[in-house]
């Protein structure tokens, strides 16, 4: 047993009463939800286990003390068994670790929950082996010609590799059906794919179905082109991503199922078995929170949902290329929180802003797909090489965007040429030579605008930026807020932060933003370094990816600059992206070691945080971002009674150099309110009174 061994008998009682004498105080004081009587009696002990509190010392303890919903002991096991009385029923943790109910800052609830529909399960399939598996989707579900055939969890950044018999994946999706539009939703919500079925729908801007096809992709969707890739004749190659998938009228953009009650009921079991007992869904409609409020008054809430507004923008305009009406959404905002204040466990004080889009790039496409990610420089033009023959994507040369011949493309001084001959004799074709920085999500007036408003009624902005333009125009919208309205006291935070100018780390912290890193992204594979880093830095080998040099590998999350600089760290799973499973652990375990066990590469070793602060973005910080830091996020007298057992003691791992097996750890119990929301079957630990407890 653990803690200072008092030796006098008289002065064991004298203290246990004095402790009995504050914690009745303190619990008069605090606990005035608490709905037991008697506060001197302690209900339940958690004793003889490894507890990190998160609270500002980072302290560990062996044992806890809960009544009713509240924390009423954090301290050493002795002093724990002086509180017990034979109605105490004290649990024995048998050395397995308590940390607070995690704060995942950044999910989309509804995709967490897996569907009945065509699910690709975020695994890596080649063309080739896409095209039975949907076909057998098709059978199965029994689809009438005409249906949609809804594709979900689809890999965009792994597999997807050509072959002679589907040299793109317009052609492997027209094999799968032509009697049926086809769309895979990528698992990052940002990518897609149709078969020629579904390009026939496109509508343009005025309703009028047109197709999508070569000539309107360079006439009523010319302003989708970057969105949308082609193979060598010109011809859409399939690939349509971000907005460009609204033009085909998907029935669903997200692919998230609708939230009935089984659904709402099923996420709240899947946060529970994760140990997460606090969450922001990060982009949530009016009616999607209707429903939330709806479910939470016939099946109360296990857990504390921020619900992040994130409406159809484009609902919001008066008529085609005019403004949005910044006022009407805050006045929208409003309204449902009014009609929801007294929903127990939700809030909606945050707004969602897409600042930008995503950092991927797509080789397979001619030319290749530049990414969208605002970006503070031009993105490069790479050549890459891939063939049927071999699934490696290598860079072969870049195109110099800065050659007279470029700068005659660019100047449209190069005219009246075939794009044919053209590629025969420079190896690339003439759309190479022009220059990008990505694009904004939004007009930049919008964005500012918006932050501007938000800020000023006291609502928090919730922004998502991918690039490191990205991030700096979210950084100079809250410089701008803060010094338009300083009396508020509305919070700011970034999701993703892929790539963060150095010049930036700095203005995080100082503008008091949470950074809300998903940190299993940090173990990137070659494959997918290969989406990204040939377009912003010239890679000509698979060690260029890793070069401690990059542009790429020096500032990717960067999590301990930006904690040693003083911001603010938070964690964000993003769940479905990549995986449905949240992955609490798994992102903990990468926090700390950045390690990619398949190539045997830790990324940066110098942006590991240690497992306290990775504990402390996920529970305390993640408690201060969502607003509810007096509440939970720590485990200290007073606080509810959120926490969770697991059966590995994270710190000891850390100690004896074994934090890659962090991911390992299994969630033996969730407590939530005071109450057991979750066990595994696992836990050891042994019920006991006082008189039979072995300690």
């Amino acid at each position: 047993m653990s803690g200072v061994r008092l030796q006098d008998s008289k002065l064991v009682s004298f203290m246990s009463y004095v402790k009995l004498i504050v914690l009745t105080l303190l619990s008069s004081l605090i606990m005035t939800s608490c709905k037991h009587e008697n506060l001197e009696h302690t209900e339940k002990l958690f004793v003889n286990g490894a507890i990190y509190t998160a609270n500002a010392k980072q302290q560990v303890v062996t044992a806890i003390g809960v009544t009713s919903d509240r924390l009423t002991y954090v301290g050493d096991t002795e002093g724990a068994l002086q509180l017990a009385d034979e109605d105490t029923e004290i649990i024995d943790l048998h050395g397995s670790m308590i940390i607070p109910g995690l704060h995942d800052v950044h999910i989309h609830l509804p995709g967490i929950v897996e569907s009945d529909n065509c699910d690709l399960e975020s695994l890596p399939f080649s063309l080739d082996n896409m095209v039975p598996r949907l076909k057998q989707c098709i059978n199965r579900l029994e689809l009438p010609d005409g249906e949609w055939l809804t594709v979900e969890q689809w890999a965009f950044s792994y597999g997807n590799e050509p072959s002679n018999a589907f040299p793109t994946m317009r052609e492997a999706l027209d094999s799968v059906s032509l009697t049926h539009p086809i769309v895979l939703l990528g698992n990052d919500g940002h990518h897609g794919a149709v078969n020629s079925f579904a390009m026939g729908l496109a509508t343009d801007s005025n309703g009028i179905n047109v197709g999508l096809n070569k000539a309107t992709l360079n006439k009523e969707f010319a302003k989708f082109k970057t969105l949308i890739g082609t193979d060598k004749d010109g011809k859409p190659n399939g690939m349509i991503n971000e907005d460009a998938r609204k033009i085909v009228n998907l029935p669903n953009l997200w692919g998230y199922p609708e939230l009935d009650l089984q659904v709402y009921q099923r996420i709240g079991k899947r946060l529970a078995s994760s140990g997460i007992t606090s969450t922001m869904d990060a982009a949530l409609r009016i009616d999607d929170i209707n429903n939330f409020a709806k479910w939470a008054k016939q099946s109360p809430l296990t857990y504390r949902l921020t619900a992040a507004f994130y409406p159809e923008f484009e609902d919001y305009r008066a008529g085609l290329g005019k403004p949005i009406n910044i006022a009407a959404l805050i006045t929208d905002l409003r309204d449902v929180q009014v009609a929801h204040k007294d929903v127990a466990n939700l809030k909606i004080d945050t707004a969602k802003i897409f600042i930008d889009g995503v950092l991927e790039g797509d080789p397979y496409a001619f030319p290749p797909t530049l990414p969208n990610a605002a970006s503070l420089t031009n993105y490069l033009q790479p050549i890459f090489r891939s063939g049927t023959e071999s699934q490696t994507i290598k860079v072969i040369n870049y195109v110099d965007t800065k050659s007279d011949l470029c700068l005659k493309i660019q100047q449209q001084k190069f005219q009246n040429f075939s794009e044919k001959d053209f590629l025969a004799e420079h190896g690339f074709v003439s759309s190479q030579c022009l220059e990008s920085k990505g694009v904004l999500e939004k007009e930049y007036d919008f964005i500012y605008n918006y932050t501007l408003a938000l800020y000023e009624a006291g609502i928090n902005v919730h922004s998502h930026a991918v690039g490191d333009r990205g991030v700096r125009v979210a950084l100079d919208t809250f410089d701008a807020a803060k010094k338009a309205s300083p009396a508020s006291d509305a919070k700011f935070s970034i999701a993703h932060a892929q790539i963060i100018h150095p010049e930036d780390i700095s203005r995080i912290a100082d503008l008091k933003v949470a950074m809300a890193f998903t940190y299993s992204w940090i173990e990137p594979t070659t494959e997918y370094q290969m989406m990204v880093s040939p377009f912003i830095e010239p890679i000509l080998s698979e060690d260029d990816l890793y070069d401690p040099r990059g542009y790429v590998y020096k500032n990717s999350y960067p999590a301990a600059s930006v904690f040693k600089a003083g911001g603010i760290l938070v964690a964000g799973s993003d769940a479905p992206v990549e995986e449905r499973d949240p992955r609490p652990m798994l992102n903990l375990e990468k926090a700390v070691t950045r390690q990619n066990e398949v190539i045997g590469r830790t990324y940066n070793s110098d942006e590991r945080i240690s497992v306290r602060d990775a504990l402390d973005a996920y529970t305390i910080k993640g408690a201060e971002m969502l607003g509810q830091a007096t509440l939970t996020g720590s485990l200290e007298v007073g606080k509810k009674a959120d926490f969770v057992i697991i059966d590995q003691d994270l710190l000891q791992l850390e100690a004896t150099d074994n934090s890659h097996k962090i991911s390992n750890t299994k969630i033996l119990a969730t407590w939530f309110d005071g109450k057991e929301i979750y066990s595994s079957g696992d836990n050891q630990a042994i019920k006991t009174t006082p008189s039979e407890s072995p300690l």
